[in-house]
């Protein structure tokens, strides 16, 4: 009896212990545990998951799908800003070929990418969804809503289009796939190296810079290639309108035209915008406050159900 009683004293007093020192929650996006979704079996997609514990009848998620190069961190200011909303659960995606994301030698579509993000969604059951795209992020997901229109609304970061129309030039053709083919090469990485430094506004940041440098000159070269090649075909850039209500935040920065929102208007229906001129590719690094505020507006804005 005397070692049954030392037995439960122990686990008694563990139990307290425990209760006294619950785990602590991430407070950054790098402790945020890991998750992992295999698709076809082969490849294993990395992503991260954030929700509060606290009930809530309406939680809303936000997906979120970074650009070209970089991975699920550039978004750690959305989350360490986000993460206090009980509202909302927070998802974060590793395309394939980036960051902690299998990276096979295989034809790098934007449907490729958007069955990637759809097969992490699905293993989570999210629903209502929100999906948020900085950059190659942004036509991914298109691609995801023009497969399953079934998501709650649109955050375009930052894109620039392929406007390909019965207007369209030989030249802007030409030049396009110029642009794609300077990723083809021995010399990727310093291509994209000067790509990074093309993408900096007059203010940007030094973090943002040596985050980007970090990650986007890393890329595969393969990687690089197939996606770059694939973005800029013709088959993607149909000037189909989606209908879900959508936010485009972007930069003159990024070399967008002068009647960039009237453009815009033909490919969202449901159109909030705005346009900033202060900053570089990387809005939701640069001016991380002002990006948060925007889409919580824009999610308080859907009318998501009881």
């Amino acid at each position: 009896m005397k070692t049954l009683s030392c037995v439960i004293f122990t686990l008694l007093l563990g139990t307290l212990i425990s209760c006294k020192n619950p785990q602590k929650p991430a407070e950054t996006l790098s402790e945020l545990p890991s998750s992992y979704v295999t698709l076809n079996d082969s490849l294993v997609i990395h992503y991260k998951v954030h929700e509060s514990d606290e009930p809530t009848a309406n939680r809303v998620t936000l997906c979120f799908v970074h650009g070209f190069g970089c991975d699920l961190n550039t978004w750690k200011e959305q989350f360490a800003d986000l993460r206090l909303d009980p509202s909302l659960r927070l998802v974060f995606i590793d395309l394939p070929g980036h960051g902690q994301s299998s990276k096979p030698h295989v034809d790098y579509t934007l449907d490729y990418y958007a069955k990637a993000v759809e097969a992490v969604l699905q293993q989570l059951s999210t629903s209502p969804t929100v999906l948020i795209g900085h950059s190659l992020g942004t036509p991914v997901c298109r691609q995801l809503v023009f497969n399953s229109p079934q998501y709650a609304g649109f955050v375009d970061v930052n894109w620039v289009y392929c406007f390909y129309d019965n207007t369209t030039t030989p030249e802007y053709v030409a030049a396009v796939q110029a642009f794609g083919s300077m990723f083809d090469g021995p010399d990727c990485k310093e291509v994209i190296e000067g790509f990074v430094q093309s993408l900096s506004g007059p203010s940007t940041p030094e973090d943002v810079v040596s985050y980007a440098m970090s990650t986007m000159p890393h890329t595969p070269q393969y990687v690089a290639s197939s996606t770059m090649h694939n973005l800029i075909d013709t088959c993607w850039w149909t000037g189909e309108s989606i209908s879900l209500p959508s936010l485009v935040i972007c930069t003159q920065n990024s070399g967008i035209d002068p009647d960039n929102m009237q453009k815009m208007m033909l490919l969202y229906a449901d159109l909030s915008y705005k346009e900033l001129n202060t900053c570089g590719h990387f809005i939701h690094m640069e001016q991380p406050a002002f990006f948060n505020q925007c889409l919580r507006d824009f999610v308080g804005s859907l009318y998501l159900g009881d």
